[in-house]
């Protein structure tokens, strides 16, 4: 009975991989102009001409974002909320046409892809050989934040690229999850409860480093950054919000939305920092729930945010392997599907609720089955 099982899901992860594909390569010019692409290629656009205040000043970047798209392709009015850092790739790649420079981002998207998969590997093995490899490619490829990654020109590849960097405890992991810096503190308490201090102050030290980066344009850079980040409704709940802000956000005035998100968030990074103190029995049971609560508690999680989770459905794999968890797939399909009802913009938020729904379960399971580990025999307890 297991064995028709695990091909139906494997049939079904195959069938949402080549939909993925199929998205990302059917991809109408229309919409990679109304991409997030073009918000960052534009900023690039003006840092590679030396304006380097200028993507945090709107009249600035919204003139920029109507020569690259025009024909009001896309709203002049949304803001670039990036370190500024962040803005550099885009602008080697500004020096290059519009659809010749998004076509070379998915392809390097897909490449940082492909080697988070093998730092994973080569951290915490989830199996051997290349037939292991390449179900954990197809996983990947089916997930439907790859596809929003892919479409929306997003950076967020490099925050799965820091994300599995922080498991080999390979330098610059920090700096590429302060791109989104509100992923980055629960990786930092991951290093803190494995007590590697030197990668901890080096990733700490490289996330600050990307957050200040907008000083390189005059002192009130990183203002402007918290600004734009706040008017881009990044700490409320919105269309696509994949946080837990979504499901009460709707309910609630939209400052009380975002001071309870920012509290909700804090909460859970003390939480965190305190599980961390306690030094955890199992350190990839910690960081599977770390990574998962960053994207849960974040103020802000757009579907193609989901894609960082890629490391804690690794790391729960690697404890199914362990006998300490029942397989994640039917959890991990089951938070794919969710995405994509909500990609149709149903007035529920789906993906937060599977999501929470998935972490009770395999806690409770891991919980179980810990306190089983623990427990002598029978006939040695007598």
């Amino acid at each position: 009975m297991r064995r028709p099982i695990d091909r139906a899901m494997l049939a079904v992860a195959v069938a949402l991989a080549a939909a993925g594909l199929a998205v990302v390569l059917t991809q109408s010019p229309a919409s990679r102009l109304s991409s997030d692409f073009t918000i960052n290629y534009s900023a690039g656009a003006l840092v590679r001409q030396g304006h380097l205040a200028a993507p945090y000043d709107q009249p600035a970047l919204g003139e920029m974002m109507r020569r690259v798209a025009p024909d009001g392709a896309i709203d002049p009015r949304l803001p670039f909320s990036l370190p500024l850092a962040a803005a550099l790739p885009y602008a080697v790649l500004s020096l290059l046409p519009f659809e010749v420079a998004f076509r070379l981002f998915q392809l390097l998207s897909a490449a940082l892809l492909l080697v988070a998969v093998l730092l994973l590997q080569r951290a915490v093995a989830i199996g051997r050989g290349k037939f292991t490899l390449g179900l954990a490619i197809v996983g990947v490829l089916a997930a439907v934040p790859t596809w929003g990654t892919l479409t929306e020109g997003q950076p967020t590849a490099w925050l799965l690229l820091g994300a599995a960097m922080v498991m080999l405890v390979a330098a610059g992991a920090g700096l590429l999850l302060a791109v989104k810096p509100q992923y980055l503190p629960a990786y930092l308490a991951v290093l803190f409860a494995a007590r590697r201090w030197r990668s901890l102050a080096t990733a700490a030290a490289g996330g600050g480093l990307m957050l200040l980066s907008p000083l390189a344009g005059g002192v009130g850079g990183v203002a402007a950054m918290v600004h734009n980040a706040l008017s881009a409704n990044q700490a409320v709940g919105v269309q696509l919000n994949e946080a837990w802000v979504a499901v009460f956000g709707p309910a609630l005035p939209p400052r009380a939305t975002t001071v309870l998100a920012i509290a909700l968030y804090l909460a859970v990074l003390v939480a965190l920092g305190v599980l961390a103190w306690r030094q955890p029995a199992s350190m990839i049971g910690f960081a599977t729930l770390a990574g998962t609560l960053a994207v849960l508690a974040s103020p802000h999680a757009l579907p193609h945010d989901l894609l960082i989770l890629a490391v804690p459905a690794w790391l729960a794999m690697v404890l199914y392997r362990e006998g300490a968890l029942p397989n994640p797939l039917p959890g991990l399909l089951a938070i794919d599907v969710a995405l994509l009802i909500d990609l149709r913009g149903i007035d529920i938020p789906v993906g937060p609720i599977v999501m929470t729904a998935a972490l009770v379960w395999y806690g409770w399971q891991f919980r179980q089955r810990s306190e089983q580990r623990r427990r002598p025999p029978i006939g040695r307890a007598a």
